[in-house]
């Protein structure tokens, strides 16, 4: 395990930047019971079909004029009026979804609302300017609405068809391997929804959905460097609590990575077919993919593998991934890496939240006494993994309050396992009392947008934006009053 090691560079070489999903919720949406209704204005075109679309820079829809400029085995795609795409360029796009994602993703997680609302076998994929206030910073890539699925009675905004929303700005010609990612993205969010929300009435935790359409691009175009990225720069992100930032995002990542890994691409179909949520879906797919596993314990090898990338331990395949490889020096990027000076001797611990993971590392010459490291549990559910870097050991579950030998370096890994944010979140060689872990948070998507163009000016690339969590609240609230899909 020579290859852990610290790394101080944090300078991306390649990004690429992958699936996207864009939501808001329509401030001037109806939808409310009791009458009272106001009726939108009215969407019409002198040429071409009309859309209702979002404008992230105002929070209100407005009316989208495209015309259909390609029919497919199962897509229809329209363009923006205002855009000249070349034959070449819409056959391409149709046969990426046909013959690619479409029968990718129904193998991977289920089948679309077919027909659906609409009574059309085919999927509409409407290509346009998203107004999302790109200027060279962040912009959203595509998203989907499941308002599109309500009758107009309760969402008069509806465009009452199944269909993805296309950004060609800032690509003004669609580059293959973004598009397609964020293409494949937003396919499983419809499919999710209609195996679990339209079928069985139920509405899946935020974080179990995107971790699945982070997974869903990979099983055609590989693993995501770029989230990757993400994920160390914020490694201890919660993977249960979601506010919407774009390091959600890497958290969930890594995880569907992981069990993508571990157990295929089946044991996601097989959450979508149980009739629970969230972590008890994942602990009953794993009772058949495999017996003994649950997700519990598949956290704490998550946070190993997550360490050790592609390194493998004999005997324990659990511990590593098969496809990414995280550390800084790997091939395809250069990473921020999980252990750099900023956690380096640390004498007191930062709080973990639900489901989220601590790295911390220590050099005999500098933390006393000499190669030696003591952690104090702040929970009972909290764990711990020791590794003795120099000495090629890893000990799991280690004891709270006792002491661990180190020759060279010495790694620890800190678990949260734990959804209840009431409890000690602390722990630490020295503890002190843990930090207040906030409530759920959820940013509109023009706030998300402001807040990645920080990122975006860092790393000198445009910068991709994921608010599908306001979307799904903005459901949620319809769902309250009693409103149902259209079909």
């Amino acid at each position: 395990m020579s290859e852990l090691r610290s790394s101080k560079k944090f300078t991306i070489v390649r990004v690429v930047v992958l699936c996207i999903i864009a939501a808001f919720a329509l401030s001037s949406c109806g939808g409310g019971g009791g009458g009272g209704v106001v009726s939108p204005p009215t969407c019409t075109c002198s040429s071409g079909t009309p859309f209702w679309a979002a404008d992230f820079t105002s929070n209100l829809p407005y009316c989208v004029c495209a015309n259909e400029v390609d029919t497919g085995t199962h897509s229809r795609i329209f363009a923006e009026n205002t855009f000249s795409l070349t034959p070449a360029e819409v056959a391409w796009v149709k046969s990426a979804f046909d013959n690619d994602i479409y029968p990718s993703n129904t193998l991977n997680f289920g089948s679309e609302p077919n027909p659906g609302i609409d009574g059309d076998q085919l999927i509409t994929i409407l290509l346009l300017n998203i107004r999302d206030g790109f200027n060279g910073g962040s912009y959203t890539a595509g998203y989907f609405d499941p308002g599109n699925e309500y009758p107009l009675s309760a969402n008069p905004y509806s465009n009452q068809r199944e269909m993805f929303y296309m950004n060609i700005n800032p690509a003004l010609t669609i580059i293959e391997q973004e598009f397609n990612s964020t293409l494949a993205h937003e396919f499983q969010h419809m499919i999710h929804w209609e195996q679990k929300t339209h079928q069985k009435g139920l509405l899946d935790d935020t974080w179990l959905n995107e971790a699945m359409s982070e997974i869903a691009p990979t099983f055609l175009y590989g693993p995501s460097y770029s989230r990757i990225y993400t994920y160390e720069q914020d490694p201890s992100n919660s993977l249960t609590t979601w506010n919407g930032t774009i390091h959600d995002y890497g958290i969930a990542y890594m995880w569907s990575q992981y069990y993508s890994d571990q157990f295929g691409g089946s044991i996601f179909k097989s959450m979508m077919t149980t009739t629970a949520t969230g972590i008890t879906s994942v602990n009953e797919a794993l009772a058949t993919a495999s017996p003994g596993k649950t997700f519990d314990s598949t956290f704490n090898d998550l946070s190993i593998a997550i360490l050790l990338g592609t390194i493998t331990v004999p005997g324990r395949p659990e511990w590593s991934y098969s496809t990414i490889d995280t550390s800084p020096t790997n091939t395809w990027v250069t990473l921020p890496g999980l252990l750099t000076d900023a956690n380096l001797n640390p004498t007191t611990l930062p709080a973990l939240g639900p489901w989220s993971i601590g790295f911390s590392w220590y050099d005999p010459l500098v933390s006393p006494p000499d190669g030696t490291v003591t952690w104090t549990a702040a929970s009972v559910l909290q764990k711990a993994t020791f590794i003795d870097d120099g000495g090629g050991t890893i000990t799991t579950n280690i004891t709270s309050g006792a002491s661990y030998s180190f020759n060279t370096n010495g790694i620890l890994i800190v678990t949260n396992q734990s959804s209840d944010v009431s409890l000690p979140t602390g722990g630490g060689v020295v503890r002190t009392a843990p930090l207040a872990m906030g409530p759920v948070m959820y940013q509109s998507p023009k706030q998300m947008l402001a807040a990645a163009n920080v990122q975006s000016l860092a790393e000198g690339k445009p910068r991709e934006v994921c608010v599908h969590s306001a979307f799904l609240e903005r459901e949620k609230e319809l769902r309250r009053k009693g409103f149902k899909p259209g079909f």
